[in-house]
């Protein structure tokens, strides 16, 4: 992440921490879910918790959440 722009670096480090902490996305891999897949179930938890922290922005758009 260090040759990311800082914007970038946030963005990955912040959708990570709401999938691993505030969504079922352990519990799914533990289950045996492949990692893209567990994100996609994900998705919907974690914007719902960015958007109740008043972000504007959303897994769901897309960009910059190829890292995540």
């Amino acid at each position: 992440m260090k040759e990311l722009p800082p914007s970038t670096a946030l963005w990955l480090s912040l959708g990570s921490h709401i999938r691993h902490v505030h969504t079922d996305y352990e519990r799914l891999l533990a289950e045996g879910y492949e990692r893209d897949a567990a994100r996609f179930f994900v998705a919907d938890e974690t914007d719902a918790v960015l958007t109740g922290w008043g972000c504007q922005r959303s897994v769901s758009d897309g960009e910059d959440t190829e890292a995540i």
